[in-house]
């Protein structure tokens, strides 16, 4: 008898012989160890200044036991602190800072690497949410032990100068979790956060982030990592100009440039590897013999393929928003082909097959089974991205029809896969979403609004395209998506997520401190998908109205919905305001049309 509390996404899935690019062959110190003497070399510079300082350490940076045995997440303080604008040892605004990254980042982005979630691992004791900095200085502490026991004789690279540069990486990591939480600053009581003004803690944190993202950018480790995807998501403020923006790294490059610190993290070749400024050679053969490396434990594969996983979402979401091609996996000429992409395919077919008895009216929704579902349906939700940024590549680069064909048969084979397998799962707990977790309500939210946000981006790259072939057989999908997005932005307005201080707050605070209570679309920490998905919905109902397909009335009630949206969002944001600005502007009392003017604009 099938048993539904036993079926997970990917468990008995065979997975291919060799993980996606991976190899487990020796640690080069040249290139993966995040102690390496060429990295501490380049990495001893001084950190920059900040508005708060970060030199305390936040609640999940803490010095720690790894999951794997006999090693030890480093306990390194950093040799500078960044200046304060208050003492964070009297103020709780850090501490608060810090509750809110986890409360919103974490419990998402860590969901997707957790236990239900990954398709390339299976591990029943992990933690349904596994703390991406948790993950991230585990696996740097491993790969820190692997270099010191290839280099027990090395002199060149004394401890201080290693745990001086281990302590600017983590302050680096915590100025950046600061500052990308730094716009919900305004949701922090009011009574913790006096004489501040949020413009100015924003924009100073942002500027002063950005300025030590090219020395995290020379410090290759995974911390560096999470440093440089948490500044690909922190929103450009209000108040920096165009001059401004152009005169340094964006975020854009940030996430790049992590993907390329992923893939040299990943490699376990000693060769020569050069560029046109900088040759590395690979060990002398004839100096002494270092011990040989230490085996790379289970945990350790186990962890390092779940960043990669993570890693693998903020490609696929690169690729799709913003129409570049893959850096990690293959686009549109061997996605067929590739390992992570077939695991992935192979999983989300297995989870329907065995889910088959949970698509029946007798089937209850279960916490345990809520939290499958909702993480399953995650990770196929980044297949159908993949397949879309596949599609919109070959309509971008103007492949042979053959090749375009390929990719919309793909397309379509991942939607079906979605919408039979997941779409009714998902459903069932829309229907029963207050009896849910608080976890489990905001992880089903991001996927609805999220999947559905990917297919209006590729109506919209095929308008681009003028394709109307393939638009014609994606008004059904269309229509789907615009209902559901608006549904979801519903359900995020009306569902609340409780932000609770933790023992560091009560101990600084002077009042008694309460807790913080916002919509899952005021803390969504990836506001730029409202923003984008309000943009397309607005094209979208004005383009219905137009035609006379909707009402007036309807037409104002759903422009009102997308603005109380992005009235949600942090309001430091320079897109969200342009959005609002362009919302507003649209938003104006319009005169009822009579069916002839209607047909005369439309003509």
């Amino acid at each position: 008898m099938y048993s539904p509390e036993k079926a997970v996404y990917v468990r008995d899935v065979k997975r291919p012989v060799k993980q996606p690019r991976r190899s487990k062959q020796a640690a080069s110190p040249q290139h993966i160890s995040s102690s390496s003497p060429e990295s501490i070399r380049a990495g001893g510079e001084d950190t920059t200044t900040s508005t708060l300082s970060i030199s305390q350490q936040s609640p999940g940076h803490t010095p720690t036991r790894s999951a794997d045995p006999g090693v030890v997440v480093p306990d390194a303080s950093p040799s500078t602190t960044l200046s304060p604008l208050i003492d964070i040892n009297t103020s709780s605004v850090g501490e608060w800072l810090d509750r809110i990254y986890e409360s919103c980042f974490e419990q998402i982005f860590g969901f997707w690497l957790g236990r239900d979630c990954c398709p390339f691992i299976w591990d029943v004791k992990c933690d349904v949410v596994f703390a991406p900095s948790r993950l991230f200085a585990e696996l740097d502490a491993a790969i820190d032990q692997d270099w010191e026991s290839h280099n027990l004789d090395d002199t060149a690279t004394p401890l201080s100068q290693r745990l001086e540069r281990n302590g600017q990486i983590d302050q680096s990591l915590r100025h950046a979790i600061r500052s990308f939480a730094s716009q919900w600053l305004h949701i922090i009581p009011r009574q913790e956060r006096v004489g501040l003004v949020h413009e100015e803690v924003v924009l100073d944190f942002w500027r002063s982030s950005r300025r030590d993202m090219l020395k995290v950018i020379n410090r290759v480790s995974y911390r560096s990592v999470l440093t440089l995807f948490l500044f690909g998501l922190t929103p450009i403020p209000v108040g920096v100009s165009k001059d401004e923006e152009m005169d340094g790294v964006t975020g854009q490059i940030c996430v790049q440039a992590a993907l390329q610190q992923v893939q040299r993290l990943r490699e376990r070749q000693r060769n020569c590897q050069f560029n046109g400024s900088k040759v590395s050679l690979n060990l002398d053969p004839l100096a002494s013999p270092k011990p040989t490396s230490l085996p790379l434990s289970q945990t350790f594969l186990s962890s390092e393929s779940r960043a990669y996983w993570g890693a693998l979402t903020f490609d696929t979401s690169s690729s799709l928003t913003l129409n570049f091609r893959s850096s990690l996996t293959s686009g549109l000429h061997g996605v067929g082909s590739e390992s992570s992409w077939r695991v992935l395919r192979m999983g989300a077919h297995s989870f329907r097959t065995r889910t088959q008895d949970w698509r029946t009216p007798a089937f209850e929704v279960s916490h345990d089974t809520a939290s499958q579902i909702i993480a399953a349906a995650a990770a196929c939700k980044v297949y159908v991205w993949k397949m879309i940024a596949v599609l919109k590549e070959a309509l971008r680069e103007g492949d042979e029809e053959e090749k375009v064909e390929q990719a919309w048969a793909a397309f379509i084979e991942s939607v079906d896969l979605f919408q039979d397998g997941f779409r009714p799962l998902l459903n069932a707990c829309g229907q029963r979403l207050h009896s849910l977790s608080q976890l489990e309500r905001l992880n089903w939210y991001e996927v609805m609004l999220h999947y559905h946000l990917g297919i209006l981006m590729l109506v919209d790259a095929v308008e681009a395209a003028v394709r109307n072939d393939l638009l014609r057989q994606l008004t059904e999908h269309r229509l789907d998506a615009e209902r559901e997005v608006v549904n979801a932005l519903k359900v995020g307005l009306e569902s609340t997520i409780v932000i609770r201080p933790t023992a560091a707050v009560q101990t600084i605070s002077a009042e008694a401190p309460v807790s913080i209570t916002a919509s899952f679309v005021q803390i969504d920490p990836y506001p730029h998908h409202i923003v984008a998905g309000v943009q397309l919905m607005n094209k979208g109902i004005s383009r219905e109205y137009r035609l006379g397909k909707i009402k007036l009335e309807t037409y104002k009630y759903l422009k009102s919905t997308l603005l109380k949206a992005l009235d949600e969002l942090p309001p430091t944001s320079k897109s969200v305001q342009e959005a609002r600005q362009h919302s507003q502007t649209c938003l104006i009392e319009l005169e009822p049309r009579t069916d002839r003017s209607r047909e005369t604009e439309v003509g």
